[in-house]
């Protein structure tokens, strides 16, 4: 119980001063990275997650979801297959971002946040880790608490191997290639169409990858 408050205070500390530390994104990022573990309150295929209090849960698509924070959303792609053989990351180059850009590592995982600021003064997002992605639109004043929240999703996402052995053996890998196409506050897009390439397989591995359609 102890460690629930703890964390629960930590979160309440981190989100309700974010507004205030906009161009402080570091602190946010190492605030949420040096909580406590949290347990999954969320179940989904072949896998567990997370979900903090303020966030909801639009749709659960099997390996993609959409959550909503106020008038946000926050879409969630996970790669099962990529986890189950422990393929290696293709990093992005922090050239790519002109916003921001921070090397994860945590707890054995590797990832990467990225940011870039648009034309039109909005930021798009993306961050990799624990063999997941998620994307999403905010404007300043809502980035830290958007970028928080993402980051308490993705590092609470815990796989079922068992699972996943069972659909891979059974050869359904249905759902995986479902993409969300993302709604930005002046009609840009983007999708999840270049996910599956920042995963690349180790050598030896037999195993291929749905090409995107």
């Amino acid at each position: 119980m102890k460690k629930k408050i703890t964390f629960l205070m930590v979160i309440m500390l981190l989100l309700t001063g974010c507004n205030k530390i906009t161009n402080n994104l570091d602190t946010v990022v190492d605030g949420v990275f040096t909580l406590d573990k949290v347990d999954v309150n969320t179940v989904s295929t072949n896998y567990e997650l997370f979900i903090p209090s303020g966030v909801t849960q639009v749709n659960d698509r099997e390996y993609n979801q959409k959550f909503k924070i106020k008038n946000r959303y926050i879409y969630l792609y996970v790669d099962t297959i990529s986890y189950f053989y422990k393929n290696s990351l293709n990093y992005k180059q922090s050239d790519n971002y002109n916003y921001y850009f921070k090397n994860i590592d945590y707890n054995g995982k590797n990832g990467y946040i990225g940011i870039n600021k648009l034309e039109d003064d909005s930021f798009f997002v993306e961050i990799v880790y624990n063999y997941s992605k998620i994307e999403f639109y905010s404007n300043q004043e809502d980035l830290p608490v958007m970028l928080a929240n993402s980051l308490i999703i993705i590092k609470s996402i815990k796989y079922n191997d068992s699972l996943i052995k069972m659909q891979l053996d059974s050869g359904n890998n249905d759902g995986r290639e479902l993409k969300y196409q993302l709604d930005s506050p002046k009609d840009s897009e983007s999708t999840f169409s270049n996910f599956l390439q920042e995963f690349v397989p180790k050598e030896d591995n037999t195993v291929e990858l749905p090409d995107e359609g």
